[in-house]
């Protein structure tokens, strides 16, 4: 009797704690997220290196149609600034929202 007893008091303690562990759990922010996303950058990274050869070589090759269409503006933010920026200047581990448009670069520094 004494050993029932206490059997059903550690296993209402073992399902108290669990709830309460649950709880105080779900309360800490989840971390992994951030640490895999920046763990996945590095490669990405190293990716986007390569698209900016790439990107490069298409501009060279595309300017002569760049220049008689006036697009050479937009075939170099398009081929190497925009491909530059995701590598170097984007917070690691951060994939959206990288870049900010006219309209939030105007916005933010008045």
């Amino acid at each position: 009797m004494y050993h029932s007893k206490s059997l059903k008091i550690f296993t209402i303690s073992c399902l108290f704690l669990a709830l309460v562990i649950g709880h105080a759990s779900a309360a800490i922010p989840e971390e992994r997220a951030e640490g895999f996303a920046m763990a996945i950058d590095i490669p990405v990274r190293v990716v986007s290196m390569s698209l900016i050869v790439i990107g490069t070589a298409v501009f060279i090759v595309s300017l002569p149609f760049a220049l008689t269409s006036g697009s050479t503006g937009d075939a170099w933010t398009s081929l190497i600034v925009d491909p530059f920026e995701f590598t170097f200047t984007r917070p690691l581990g951060k994939f959206d929202d990288w870049r900010r448009g006219p309209i939030e670069s105007s916005a933010s520094s008045e």
